[in-house]
């Protein structure tokens, strides 16, 4: 293959045949040009002229597919449990009222003004079954493990019995620990779980006020608005108990903005 070979593809090739390509660099162009359809490993080539000529290579759509996943993989974590939630976004989150706008904006809100070093409140998303809630939590759940957050996904009813068996093989302070800690917690379905006087007073109450005092955001999701939050959390129904609940409630308060998701998407 001589120069004027390589030349006469490259000023015939329609992606290339626009460019002005010294001598030095016609090789470098040529050999882009027989290789650019070789997807070895999940990465295609692609030329760059600017600010100088050079072959980089790039993920494929299926490649790039792999890579988010392999990164949420990483960052997201799931508390002792087998839960599974949907590859979820807020682009395709249906936004068919004033009330699921709000709580779109308010999760994209956090998404935008998180950093570790920042104080942003979490949210509390209260509806009955199938508005989103979970969605809109998985949504920005994933969104913080692409970003290198590490988000902890807690189910409450699975919580419970991870609890319970962490004090049974002696590990109960690392598992709350853990809870502590992350990043970013996220607890789904509170007040669906089967909870005892001992877990929301040695359990639950800790681990919000170590977050809310080191500034660590949490997110909820429930079918209980707070009234009724209070009322499933006074579970010795005395005074004792309701001022209790109430205490966690308010904590609840401090580390999130309430929301709320009313309508499901089949009921349009």
């Amino acid at each position: 293959m001589t120069i004027e070979d390589m030349r006469q593809a490259v000023k015939t090739d329609p992606e290339t045949r626009h460019l002005e390509v010294s001598d030095n660099d016609l090789a470098l162009v040529y050999q882009y040009l027989i290789r650019r359809n070789d997807h070895e490993g999940g990465y295609r080539p692609v030329l760059r002229t600017d600010p100088y000529v050079e072959i980089v290579y790039r993920p494929t759509k299926e490649k790039a597919n792999e890579l988010r996943k392999k990164r949420i993989r990483e960052n997201l974590r799931f508390y002792d449990t087998e839960v599974y939630i949907q590859d979820a976004s807020l682009d395709a989150f249906d936004v068919f009222n004033d009330e699921r706008k709000k709580v779109r904006d308010l999760a994209q809100g956090f998404l935008d003004e998180y950093r570790k070093d920042k104080v942003a409140k979490g949210l509390y998303i209260f509806g009955k079954y199938a508005t989103g809630k979970s969605y809109i939590m998985s949504a920005v759940a994933q969104a913080l493990a692409l970003r290198g957050i590490t988000v902890l996904f807690v189910y409450m009813p699975d919580l419970v019995r991870s609890i319970k068996q962490g004090m049974n093989e002696g590990n109960l302070e690392e598992r709350v620990n853990q809870l502590k800690q992350a990043d970013v917690l996220m607890m789904d379905d509170i007040g669906g779980e089967n909870m005892s006087t001992w877990f929301r007073d040695e359990v639950l109450v800790p681990v919000l006020q170590y977050r809310l005092s080191a500034q660590l955001p949490v997110f909820m999701t429930s079918n209980l608005d707070f009234v009724q939050l209070v009322e499933a959390l006074t579970l010795t129904k005395d005074e004792t108990g309701r001022a209790k609940a109430a205490r966690l409630v308010q904590r609840i308060k401090d580390l999130m903005i309430y929301v709320r998701l009313s309508q499901a998407q089949y009921d349009q």
